[in-house]
């Protein structure tokens, strides 16, 4: 169940069945409001750091399909991008919005609301995730303890609860655990990659990262027939994207593309992901931003850098957080504070639900 209840939500916690009346989606562009932290509150501001609703709120996150969750008083709630209460706060908390629904906690259970606030779930549910094609992974207590599964919009089981863990459906197939090894289902639950690994990622650009001989042994990428097209070699490593993936070998970071070849001849301290062709890196204690070749396109000068999204990237200053542009530009100065759960959730979203 670690998996599960790690991947557990992307919620306030910073962990993130249509009606039968149709709900109608809010699609926006939620990425050009910008979660911001001052004096200790969040709020949002635009892509030139305007603020467009003011920080007032103990805890926030991301915009997704154009609604916000904001904890007032310690009840979580939800806004629109015009900072108006669309959802009055009231749940103990309260993940992000995806395929029109969100995970809201009450007491000790979670179930699932529209974007009207109405519920449309039993509330039930010891650990959540967000909808992804169409299905969510939760974890009920059965007879025999807990077992994870998975809900379709309705609420109701489309894949029994049967597994001692499941992670989210992506590229049409799941991570799931049976016993103390992970295999891979379909969305009718049939297994398609056998149980056979001792850790299992969601798949990214065809290729899934897996772990084999035990919790101390080695990761490598496997195809959607379970195929080790690269090897596992490695002591750690990424999800793909991009293209690019980051591997850990003899205490040093590589990258690699999706053959398993090594793209660029440096070695690295830490991992990094590629967004928008350009990558954080640290040199010499600062960071800097690298294009796929290895050229260091913005210079190694911040404290600590997120990635880029929509053109624009969080970089730590002293203790506050600016955004950059791609040419390295300071376009949003740095007067909020840093805040290392909103990038974490910053880079999660977009790294998760945007690939």
């Amino acid at each position: 169940m670690k998996r599960m209840l790690s991947l557990a939500l992307v919620s306030l916690a910073f962990c993130a069945a249509c009606h039968r009346e149709e709900v109608k989606v809010v699609a926006k562009d939620d990425t050009t409001l910008l979660l911001v932290k001052n004096q200790g509150k969040y709020g949002f501001c635009n892509q030139a750091g305007i603020m467009v609703v003011p920080a007032q709120y103990e805890n926030a996150s991301l915009f997704s399909e154009g609604l916000a969750a904001v904890r007032q008083n310690g009840k979580d709630g939800y806004i629109d991008t015009k900072g108006n209460m669309v959802i009055p706060p009231r749940f103990d908390a309260g993940s992000i919005f995806r395929e029109g629904l969100a995970a809201v906690k009450s007491g000790n259970r979670w179930s699932y609301i529209d974007q009207t606030g109405k519920q449309i779930t039993e509330s039930r549910f010891i650990a959540t995730f967000a909808f992804l094609e169409g299905l969510s992974s939760v974890v009920v207590v059965e007879k025999d303890g807990y077992k994870a599964g998975y809900i379709d919009k309705s609420g109701k089981f489309a894949i029994t609860p049967k597994f001692f863990d499941a992670a989210n459906f992506s590229e049409g197939l799941a991570a799931v655990r049976i016993g103390k090894k992970y295999g891979y289902i379909d969305k009718t639950g049939q297994m398609v990659v056998d149980v056979q690994f001792d850790a299992a990622n969601p798949f990214r650009e065809g290729l899934a990262l897996v772990k084999i001989n035990g919790v101390y042994g080695k990761v490598g990428y496997i195809d959607r027939t379970g195929k080790m097209v690269i090897p596992a070699t490695y002591g750690n490593a990424t999800n793909f994207h991009e293209g690019v993936a980051s591997v850990k070998k003899d205490n040093k970071w590589l990258l690699i593309d999706k053959t398993g070849k090594q793209i660029i001849s440096q070695q690295y301290d830490s991992a990094t992901i590629f967004t928008e062709g350009l990558a954080p890196v640290k040199v010499n204690g600062k960071v800097g931003y690298m294009d796929k070749q290895g050229k260091m396109v913005i210079d190694p000068k911040y404290d600590a850098g997120g990635i880029f999204v929509k053109g624009l990237a969080p970089v730590k200053v002293g203790e506050n957080c600016g955004y950059i542009d791609k040419k390295g530009t300071m376009v949003i100065k740095p007067d909020f504070e840093w805040d290392g759960r909103v990038i974490d959730q910053y880079t999660s979203y977009n790294t998760t639900f945007t690939h």
